[in-house]
């Protein structure tokens, strides 16, 4: 795995963890902090760091993937389009970085998917 790999996932989930941090305990949508949830998100993502490189390549693929897809729906559905309709306000800010950060980790899966698909040997 290369180091550049490393960075952009390491980078990418740093934004997904600040955004979280900001949604849960700074700007909540509904004005009440959620500690819980907050905490358990900020675990799993540096969970996820931690074991990103010990992976196989096609479980790092996976692990970008789902979470790049997590964080580009939600940062679009709860943040992007709600700030262009109506403004943006409170975590809407971090909310536009999470959804680039989940495209960033969606091209970053796509890129190690095709990388170790040409490192397979060819079928006989």
């Amino acid at each position: 795995m290369a180091s550049t790999e490393l960075k952009l996932f390491t980078a990418a989930m740093a934004v997904e963890t600040a955004h979280q941090l900001d949604d849960g305990l700074i700007n909540p949508h509904d004005g009440a902090t959620d500690v819980p949830s907050t905490v358990i998100a900020v675990a799993i993502a540096v969970a996820a760091v931690a074991l990103y490189p010990r992976l196989a390549g096609w479980a790092r693929a996976v692990l970008a993937g789902l979470f790049g897809l997590a964080g580009l729906v939600a940062g679009l559905d709860m943040h992007v389009i709600p700030a262009l309709q109506h403004g943006a306000e409170g975590s809407d800010y971090t909310g536009f970085g999470h959804a680039v950060a989940g495209a960033v980790l969606l091209a970053l899966a796509i890129v190690v998917s095709l990388t170790q698909a040409s490192r397979q040997p060819a079928p006989q």
